[in-house]
């Protein structure tokens, strides 16, 4: 049987033939946790979006032949109307629509996606892309036509409320000129992605995200790609791509004063220290607590006044310390799998938190979830403001302060621990990253773990929220130092 090339690879390769020849080539691996909820969701919005269009016949999907088989039969089939997973196959290039729906004589091409729609919002290029690629392959196949419908998830849809739960987006325009594009190097791109070789890779702006780069593509071996310039743009890539990386940038070289700052400590070596950057952290006041959230975004409402893909958040974790040196204490939060933990979560977090003291974070984010609590909870407006009131940021420190060669341009504190406390590490933990926190929690909460490993799991989550803060409070200590140096 020939080599069959599907929807992912093909579009990979729309941008990079060698991404699309690698994803076509890679062994699967197992997901982890963050992308088994993605999955999840993926699968939960299909199923309510079947169910929101009406009765039709759920296709087969495998064997291929078998699929594409009862496709053709039952397109042929004059009495069915509404279809879902159907199969195409043309040229090599395999497509499955998520659902097509008889219009007269043609049919309506309907692409499910699990994003969310809101009228004063552009859909997602992406989607076009999606919709178009299906077209092309359908099309060839035989089918005819009509509209390419995408079916999003309505930003207006409450819990209990009136609003329907999905909305149509017409897209036939934009995917119709988009499916004749593809069209035009659907020979091309087949051809470079089976075949055994792997196509001449150069460096483009895509590699910024190619999870090949660094490994096995262009990138190997090169430690600062152009891609470590901060907001580095397309245009200014293509200005500068020649160079390859940082290290080799001439002194005169486009860039804004923030770029130029990252690339001179990269290219010296040497940290870049900033007293006047530093001395925001005399601000900070004793007692210091240290706070960091965990949230999620449900793709459907879990309470009724919250909106789709709304941020809650589900567990904290808080470090203090009394005074520079002394002991650090802990406390924690984390939500149980069900019911409405919300309010009880505030309280408490008001609790640990004191009135008085410097309430360290990293990022906006906690200020972004605090301003959502007090906008949720009217009646303890006032004392979460006052919290509000008490934050500091460290991450500005590294923004403005100090700036290191190892942290390539970056101020996240995945990037920042290892080079300031490389005594800390995530690496030797289960849950060790956002991502994989969100799909834990959001798996637990949807029952879609086994329950005997649910009190491990909880236990994961514990210790990397704990080992977040732990992390703040060890990086405060080595800002302070520096500033005492400085």
């Amino acid at each position: 049987m020939p080599l069959r090339v599907a929807k992912k690879e093909f579009l990979a390769a729309v941008t990079c033939r060698t991404q699309g020849w690698y994803l076509q080539h890679a062994t699967d691996q197992a997901p982890g946790l963050g992308l088994q909820w993605r999955f999840w969701v993926g699968a939960h919005v299909h199923d309510r979006a079947r169910a929101w269009l009406g009765d039709g016949v759920m296709l087969r999907r495998t064997p291929l032949e078998a699929a594409t088989e009862d496709t053709q039969q039952y397109v042929a089939d004059a009495s069915q109307q509404l279809l879902f997973e159907t199969t195409f196959v043309w040229n090599g290039l395999v497509a499955r629509a998520d659902a097509i729906r008889r219009h007269g004589i043609e049919w309506d091409l309907i692409e499910i996606k699990s994003g969310k729609f809101k009228s004063d919002e552009k859909v997602n290029a992406e989607f076009v892309d999606d919709l178009a690629y299906t077209r092309m392959v359908a099309a060839g196949a035989g089918l005819k036509v009509a509209r390419a419908l995408l079916i999003l998830i309505n930003g207006e849809y409450r819990l209990n409320g009136t609003a329907e739960p999905f909305a149509y987006v017409d897209l036939t325009e934009q995917v119709n000129v988009r499916a004749a594009e593809f069209s035009a190097i659907a020979d091309d791109v087949y051809a470079k992605v089976s075949a055994d070789e792997r196509p001449a890779p150069e460096m483009i702006f895509a590699c910024k995200d190619c999870d090949w780069f660094k490994t096995d593509c262009v990138g190997r071996g090169i430690p600062d790609p152009l891609f470590v310039i901060p907001r580095i743009t397309e245009k200014k890539f293509e200005a500068l791509k020649h160079y390859e990386r940082v290290s080799r940038l001439p002194a005169d070289a486009d860039l804004t004063d923030t770029q130029r700052k990252v690339v001179e400590v990269i290219q010296s070596g040497t940290p870049r220290v900033n007293s006047g950057g530093l001395a925001v952290l005399d601000n900070v006041q004793w007692p210091v607590r240290y706070l960091d959230f965990e949230a999620i975004s449900a793709p459907f409402p879990w309470f009724e006044e919250t909106e789709p893909y709304q941020m809650v958040p589900f567990q904290y974790s808080l470090h203090q310390q009394d005074a520079p040196g002394a002991p650090v204490t802990h406390k924690e939060y984390l939500a149980p799998g069900e019911g409405d933990w919300r309010l009880y979560m505030t309280e408490q977090l008001l609790y640990d938190l004191g009135t008085s003291g410097s309430i360290v974070v990293y990022s906006s984010f906690e200020k972004q979830q605090l301003n959502g609590l007090a906008k949720l909870f009217p009646e303890l407006a006032d004392q979460i403001n006052a919290v509000i009131a008490r934050l500091f940021d460290l991450e500005v420190i590294f923004k403005h302060g100090y700036q290191h060669p190892g942290f390539l341009g970056r101020t996240s504190i995945k990037k920042v621990l290892p080079v300031m406390v490389p005594a800390l590490s995530y690496n030797a933990l289960v849950v060790n990253n956002g991502d994989d926190a969100l799909g834990v929690f959001g798996l637990m909460r949807v029952k879609a773990l086994e329950e005997e490993s649910v009190p491990a799991r909880r236990e994961q989550l514990l210790r990397y929220c704990e080992l977040d803060t732990l992390a703040m409070v060890r990086l405060h200590e080595a800002t302070a130092k520096l500033r005492g140096g400085g």
